[in-house]
């Protein structure tokens, strides 16, 4: 409980929900070495670390990884909108998950629609705030690009 509440997706929502989504969601152990699940595969889930660390990296980038520690929720794409994962997780060390389904998410937000309202906002919040910093990342990647940055730059003066 003391973890969710931590979670950014669920900030602001009240406890008495976060009590029924607890008390509600599985337990899992996930041993070292194994997947929580992998990049493509269509698991409605979100899961909460409560022990053990694991690694998140999208398909194809074996550079860039994630350390998952207790406290880190992974998965709401997949919770909220029921879509293929686009991280694999593997388990660094024996983990234990609270798994999060995403028939029993929705069916807390149906039943708190407050809670579905403020958990929405903090998902569109945070996504925002992903797409922004992937634009500016990709502006500033073509405005370094031969024969592109003369063409951002007069767009920039305009």
């Amino acid at each position: 409980m003391q973890l969710l509440r931590h979670v950014p997706l669920f900030a602001g929502t009240d406890e008495q929900h976060l009590q029924v989504l607890a008390f509600s969601a599985g337990r899992e152990t996930v041993r070292a070495g194994e997947r929580l699940f992998a990049a493509g595969e269509i698991l409605p889930a979100g899961f909460l670390v409560l022990k053990g660390e694991a690694r998140a990296r999208a398909e194809g980038d074996e550079e860039a990884a994630l350390l998952l520690q207790p406290g880190d929720f992974v998965g709401e794409v997949s919770m909220i909108a029921g879509t293929a994962h686009h991280l694999t997780v593997e388990a660094l060390s024996d983990m234990e998950v609270l798994r999060i389904p995403r028939d029993l998410f929705l069916r807390v937000c149906g039943e708190f629609p407050e809670f579905g309202k403020k958990v929405m906002a903090n998902f569109a919040e945070h996504h925002m705030h992903l797409v922004r910093h992937d634009l500016q990342l990709l502006h500033e990647r073509l405005s370094r690009a031969p024969g592109v940055a003369e063409a951002v730059r007069k767009k920039d003066a305009s």
